[in-house]
């Protein structure tokens, strides 16, 4: 009987990367390192995977990516990140140097897409057919994923950078993104909260106004979500999302601002229901992308 194929999966953040390799991905080691310059963080990448596999010869790899990304697979730049405010990161293609590397398949999508991925289907107490992933971090994004598919369009969505209404308090901060300054992301993100109060979200507590403030931005994307897509499940992760209560405050702000438009979701356990945290916990983005690299072995096997 011939082995499981031997993939390896790659979850690069805005802050850290997690690496993992092997032939069963629910015993795999994860390895933790920092997202820092291309070279040096793509440098251990490769040690890590080379040290995992040892003489045997990858099948594939996937890779979950922040973004902006190219993610169209017949693109000559398929893989390459857009502008980014990350030192150096802007133009790298991970996807095409480490095919070259290791000469065999490599999917890459970006960072929420493979979460949502992992989060519709992975081995679970029931599949989600259709739910949208948000990462609340470094910077927000928001994947979804529909019958097995990720819903992208010519590139893969941008939720993160969507306008939103101003809450009355926060109407001098210009927020943080370096492209819209007062987007979502500007506005929410880990780096905007600390750029207020030099903190994070969790070390301000319960009782600060920053907890009011985040919740009243996450529940406008919450609903941004639902008018627009009508997900089954609003999974939310990420640093920031990890703060006692605000998933709480977050459906709280989600049903004021939907009101009776749409009566099942018109109370506070639908709402439960409906924005959850991960179930797979951290697991999420590097399950999307051993998802991710079992689909490149099987798109070149039956090609």
């Amino acid at each position: 009987m011939s082995a499981k194929p031997l993939f390896a999966a790659i979850e690069t953040g805005g802050t850290k990367c997690l690496v993992s390799a092997g032939r069963d991905p629910n015993s795999a080691t994860r390895h933790r390192i920092e997202t820092t310059y291309p070279d040096e963080t793509v440098s251990a990448i490769e040690l890590i995977i080379l040290d995992e596999i040892g003489r045997d010869t990858l099948d594939a790899i996937g890779i979950a990516s922040f973004g902006p990304l190219n993610v169209d697979a017949k693109s000559s730049d398929y893989g390459r990140i857009g502008p980014t405010p990350k030192p150096l990161w802007e133009g790298f293609n991970l996807r095409s140097h480490l095919q070259r590397r290791f000469d065999c398949p490599v999917m890459s999508e970006s960072d929420v897409n493979g979460a949502a991925l992992a989060e519709a289907a992975w081995q679970l107490d029931r599949p989600i057919n259709h739910v949208a992933y948000v990462t609340v971090g470094t910077g927000i994004g928001v994947g979804v994923v529909q019958n097995h598919t990720i819903a992208n369009g010519l590139s893969h969505p941008e939720i993160g950078h969507i306008r939103v209404k101003k809450h009355a308090t926060d109407h001098t901060f210009p927020g943080v993104c370096p492209f819209h300054g007062d987007c979502l992301e500007g506005l929410a993100s880990g780096p905007a909260i600390h750029s207020r109060w030099g903190a994070s979200l969790s070390d301000l507590g319960t009782e600060h106004p920053a907890l009011a403030l985040e919740a009243f931005y996450l529940g406008q994307l919450a609903v941004n979500l639902i008018l627009h897509h009508r997900p089954e499940v609003i999974i939310v992760g990420g640093g920031v999302s990890q703060t006692p209560m605000l998933l709480e405050r977050m459906r709280t702000e989600c049903l004021a601002l939907l009101g009776d438009y749409l009566p099942e979701l018109a109370c506070a356990d639908s709402m439960a229901k409906l924005i959850t945290p991960p179930r797979l916990g951290e697991d999420s983005g590097i399950l999307g992308a051993f998802m991710l690299a079992q689909r490149a072995f099987s798109t070149a096997n039956n090609s």
